[in-house]
């Protein structure tokens, strides 16, 4: 009997150990292994990429598809999505009844919106912001295979422009240039992030003009943004009635714009980027073009200080919306906060101390410098209510503020 009890005793002892052993090899495989997926979720991350820049991180995918994606499926949850994001909007505000009516697959007219502005002068993030509006479909720098030029007139503009009314028609064929660029830079689609959603699991959908045309019609709310083309060449744009187009025109101080591009590897040293005699004189063209739509076509054109913006972002969004037939949402005001209060660093990021941002060249850049852009912007400061600085120790000093009033004669 004893016998008997010491062998199920010794039994019993050496399961429990093997047991012990295994749970051990175990819970030490847990604690050093983790899945590629989870510990990239800690690092996921976008990098804002701005006009030329053409690195790119791209974000995870967390959902990819299964196969071929089915098309009509990612339409009609598109299309749902949309609804349910816009269920409580106010229609009134875009001056109409309901959703139908700005969609046109279904033969309504949407709220188009145009930026216009130039490299460094705050454009990534004022797009950003109303490519928060919720239903936005947003046609990020559709020039950006151009390269570092400005489009000024012939022979470049022709083009430009037909390629700019096909997007805010939404008819993406015929436009090789765009797509083939795209091939080998996905961020030229990466901001456009409801059609981001789909392409970042399967870059053939950003890359065919049927799928983009299809997604972009059903979007009520259409905003694009350019750096290359100056004002005056968006006339026939103005002109063309069932576009309703509206149009921002989005300027900085020139030595905030020069501070800005010395930390760009693209601009130098393309001249339309780093010359600040093309800078300033594309200033005073735009003024002069800005003064001329404001007379002979009302309420379709905005001028816009970047520093205002910067300043007061929350005031000066509102009169932006209010300007477009765009009412504010709770997304907008999301993004307003996390974007004006912390910093991120990286030369493109849209998240700053939004007060910080628009004089910090009074502090970074050399007296000699900047005497040299004022030399070549006087008139274009003068113009555009910019103040001169007459020496080192007064730009440094906080008594110096830089803006004045301005006012775009008619």
């Amino acid at each position: 009997m004893f016998r008997r009890l010491n062998f199920y005793s010794i039994c019993f002892a050496f399961g429990l150990s093997v047991l012990l052993i295994l749970a051990g090899s175990r819970y030490t495989d847990n604690i050093n292994y983790h899945s590629p997926l989870e510990s990239r979720k800690t690092i996921r991350n976008y990098l804002r990429i701005e006009d030329g820049e053409d690195n790119l991180v791209q974000p995870l995918p967390t959902n990819p598809y299964d196969g071929s994606p089915n098309i009509d499926k990612i339409l009609e949850k598109t299309r749902n999505r949309i609804r349910s994001e816009l269920s409580n909007y106010n229609f009134s505000n875009s001056g109409v009844n309901g959703l139908e009516e700005l969609l046109m697959e279904s033969g309504g007219t949407p709220i188009r919106s145009l930026i216009v502005s130039t490299w460094r002068s705050g454009s990534t993030f004022f797009g950003e912001l109303l490519n928060a509006m919720p239903g936005t479909y947003y046609h990020y720098e559709p020039f950006l295979w151009y390269d570092i030029i400005q489009i000024r007139g012939p022979p470049y503009s022709y083009k430009a422009l037909k390629y700019m009314k096909n997007l805010m028609n939404c008819d993406h064929d015929g436009m090789p240039e765009i797509f083939e660029f795209g091939k080998g830079h996905l961020h030229a689609f990466s901001h456009n992030t409801r059609l981001w959603d789909h392409c970042k699991y399967n870059k053939e959908l950003c890359l065919d003009p049927d799928f983009t045309t299809k997604m972009c019609k059903l979007f009520p709310f259409q905003s694009m943004k350019v750096v290359r083309v100056r004002l005056r060449l968006i006339e026939e744009l103005l002109e063309d009635k069932e576009l309703n187009l509206k149009v921002v025109l989005l300027v900085r101080d020139p030595r905030g714009v020069m501070q800005s591009r010395q930390h760009r590897s693209f601009c130098q040293p393309a001249p339309d980027c780093w010359s600040p005699e093309l800078v300033c004189a594309d200033m005073i063209s735009d003024y002069v073009a800005a003064s001329r739509f404001m007379e002979k076509y009302p309420d379709r054109l905005m001028a816009l200080r970047y520093e205002e913006l910067a300043l007061d972002p929350n005031g000066t969004a509102h009169k932006v919306l209010k300007f477009l037939r765009l009412g504010m949402t709770q997304s907008v005001e999301e993004f307003l906060h996390t974007h004006t209060t912390v910093e991120v660093a990286g030369v493109s990021s849209t998240f700053r101390v939004s007060s910080a941002v628009p004089f910090k060249w009074k502090t970074t850049l050399l007296f000699n410098y900047v005497d040299e852009i004022q030399t070549a912007c006087k008139e274009a400061m003068s113009l555009w209510g910019y103040k001169m600085v007459n020496n080192a120790s007064q730009m440094t000093s906080k008594d110096f503020y830089p803006l004045e009033p301005y006012t775009i004669t008619q």
